[in-house]
């Protein structure tokens, strides 16, 4: 029945628009007057079904039934409510097909890794529950895994392989690595699959010897130049091994079991294998080169949120109220923080070498550092890449001088390491270490390096991209053995801008010691310039002191070095020391005669070339008046002059050898031995910047005598 019939039989049938209105059929309408002013509106649906609507606010349920009992609509064929709802499709429930347990050094459950078969289009599906042992012993596991303690796989075994020097085989999951097993070798793997590899297992791994053998597929190369990353800091050595198998994403499963790879085969395998010292050495096969990765457990490219076998951590989120300063834990106290970057710099010539030794030392023995206390003593590792043809009369004066212990655990590199570019050289220094660490059987306190100029494989020391790689081979060593890392370095030509080079390194340091030595005197200053958690401006007086060696027993000359000493601060000193820096000196460059008139740019050019330290003149930088004869005779040659006689140059260098001091730019220096001359620090800056002498990088080769 159309809305208009509809309309005229309820009655007060009235057209609005498209529908009509009419009265109300409810009798309870208007209060139960009735509807006088027609108030129900009908119009026909799209389907051709008649809508109702009361606009006085009567119930549509009660309306509907009314129109339906004066027979105005025609009957509705019942249903069955039921009718409409489709029967669920059958569940097919995941089968467990395996589960693999990751248990602790004393083989107790840490979690399982679970594979289900399902119905789905991978087929499989992976569950990690952590396992927590019940009152009655029993073990109940749960999923996720919280706080729960992550290991490699059959860790006990990677442990006792470890110790026995024994070879590692790394697989990506486990099965691979049981099929391995089987064979004869000890294998392992991650549980977090080829997504991504758990930074907290990586640890477990330092000192070993590693052979990783990835899946046949893009996606276990891929995996591999991860595991790669990781690893190389950390293990003894790393390579990786291309199993010969036939299908795509096949791996150590189907070699031993399908193809019947055996353990003499494997060893015969790991000996061709490549050894791997950057990630960029995993290269992906080229029969890989046109496959799919594994869509299981591959990650694409640039989507960082795609579902992979990974167990993630969330970052802790604080309440700032709640946030609280943790206590500095100080290695020696107020000065240098346990695990701190520190760079110890100055100028040429303010022994620098000698305050590192020392703190060494007081660090190694427990001896007080310029009246500060050491707070727990330990090993010390110095690497003396400049100087360290006389490092041991500087260990023979310290020790002498300080009475320092026979136990005292310092030890020393004497070589120049490339730590900015050279993978060669960064691995070996890892490797020596590992093993001094092993041998002593604990941690160090402290790694020196002295200098960055001479770990810094000739790079630029003003190019950002060369100082970060030194930065990040240098951290990555600290964080290795978790110690403090102290880096010897020079100031710039401008000594009060700070430390040569970029300024990322600045940056990085955690704390910055400034040395400032007094001029003419073997005293100075030790200022706190930067210290990131604690007081800034501590400055602490030293005085350098020559020490007499006896080294008879060694069938050698006694000899002598320095030592430092504590020395009490006075007001105004670092004033002082400042000013005392900051004077230019101005070369008088007006000499004339056969000697004289090259003098000054010979002195500089040996000085440049062959200067060596001598300890008994406080360590200064020197060159024997032989050297300084050559270099006139050298640069009379270049302009077509004949050379001086002998007695021409021991008279001229005796002459201007005396106004270097009258000048107050360079001094002499007579063993009855040897004639020692110098252009002391200030000229040596000044002419550095003088095109008319060269110019050019500061460079000093220096030799003890």
């Amino acid at each position: 029945m159309q809305a208009e019939q509809i309309a005229k039989a309820l009655g007060n049938a009235k057209r609005v628009g498209k529908g009509w209105l009419a009265s109300c059929p409810l009798p309870t309408h208007g209060q139960g007057h009735g509807d006088k002013n027609p108030s129900l509106s009908i119009s026909d649906g799209e389907d051709g079904k008649p809508l109702f609507k009361c606009h006085s606010g009567c119930d549509q349920h009660q309306l509907f039934h009314a129109i339906r009992d004066y027979g105005l609509l025609p009957e509705i064929e019942k249903r069955d409510p039921l009718a409409s709802i489709k029967p669920l499709p059958a569940l097919t429930p995941q089968v467990l097909e395996h589960e693999w347990v990751y248990v602790d050094e004393d083989g107790e459950p840490l979690f399982v890794k679970q594979r289900f078969k399902t119905q789905s289009a991978k087929g499989k599906d992976y569950r990690q529950m952590r396992c927590v042992k019940q009152p009655d012993g029993t073990i109940a596991k749960f999923p996720g895994f919280r706080d729960t303690r992550l290991v490699p796989y059959r860790f006990p075994e990677l442990l006792s392989a470890k110790t026995a020097g024994r070879t590692i085989f790394l697989t990506e999951g486990e099965k691979a690595a049981d099929a391995l097993v089987s064979i004869g070798v000890i294998a392992t793997s991650a549980h977090a699959g080829s997504g991504s590899w758990p930074e907290e297992i990586t640890q477990y791994f330092a000192g070993a010897v590693v052979i990783m053998v990835p899946d046949n597929d893009l996606a276990g190369w891929t995996y591999a130049g991860k595991v790669a990353a990781a690893l190389i800091p950390v293990v003894k050595s790393l390579r990786i091994l291309d199993l010969p198998v036939e299908g795509l994403t096949d791996d150590a499963w189907e070699w031993v079991n399908v193809l019947g790879g055996t353990r003499q085969a494997l060893v015969e395998l790991a000996k061709l294998s490549p050894l791997i010292r950057h990630e960029d050495d995993v290269t992906t096969p080229e029969r890989l080169s046109g496959s799919t990765p594994n869509a299981t457990n591959a990650t694409a490219p640039g989507n960082v949120h795609q579902e992979t076998d990974k167990t993630y951590k969330p970052f802790k989120i604080e309440s700032w109220q709640s946030v609280k300063d943790e206590p500095v834990n100080w290695l020696i106290q107020d000065v240098i923080p346990e695990k701190s970057f520190v760079a110890l710099y100055g100028p040429p010539a303010s022994f620098k070498s000698f305050i590192a030794m020392d703190i060494a030392e007081c660090i190694a023995s427990g001896r007080p550092w310029l009246g500060k206390e050491i707070n727990g003593t330990g090993p010390v590792l110095y690497i003396a890449g400049e100087g360290h043809g006389g490092i041991g009369a500087r260990i023979a004066a310290i020790k002498q001088h300080h009475k320092t212990p026979d136990s005292s655990q310092l030890y020393v590199v004497r070589s120049m390491i490339n730590l900015r570019s050279s993978v060669d050289d960064f691995t070996n220094l890892i490797l020596a270490i590992d093993e001094l660490v092993q041998l002593i059987g604990v941690q160090l306190r402290m790694i020196v390096i002295d200098t960055l100029a001479r770990a810094f494989g000739g790079g630029n020391e003003n190019s950002s991209d060369d100082m970060g790689a030194f930065i990040q081979a240098t951290g990555k060593i600290q964080n290795r053995y978790k110690c403090s890392l102290m880096l010897l370095h020079h100031a710039g030509k401008d000594t009060t801008k700070g430390l040569r080079g970029h300024s990322s390194l600045l940056g990085a340091v955690d704390t910055q010691m400034e040395i400032m030595r007094f001029p003419e005197t073997t005293k100075g200053l030790i200022l706190m310039s930067k210290q990131k958690d604690g007081e800034d401006g501590q400055r602490y007086g030293f005085e350098a002191i020559t020490v007499d060696i006896d080294r008879s027993e060694l069938g050698l000359e006694n000899g002598s070095s320095l030592a430092i000493k504590h020395r009490e601060t006075i007001s105004g000193e670092m004033e002082k020391a400042r000013k005392g820096q900051e004077k230019a000196v101005t070369p008088d460059v007006t000499d004339k005669g056969i000697f004289a008139s090259y003098a000054l740019k010979a002195l500089f050019m040996a000085m440049t070339t062959k200067s060596r330290r001598v300890p008994a003149i406080n360590d200064q930088l020197v060159v024997t008046r032989e050297d300084w004869k050559e270099a006139v005779n050298e640069l009379r040659r270049r302009n077509d002059q004949e050379a001086l006689s002998k007695r021409q140059g021991d008279d001229g260098a005796r002459t201007f050898g005396e106004k270097l001091v009258a000048r107050g730019i360079g001094g002499t220096y007579d063993t009855k031995e040897v004639i020692f001359v110098w252009l002391n620090q200030a000229t040596m800056l000044k002419l550095q910047a003088d095109p008319g002498f060269g110019g050019g990088e500061e460079h000093f080769p220096q030799k003890e005598v």
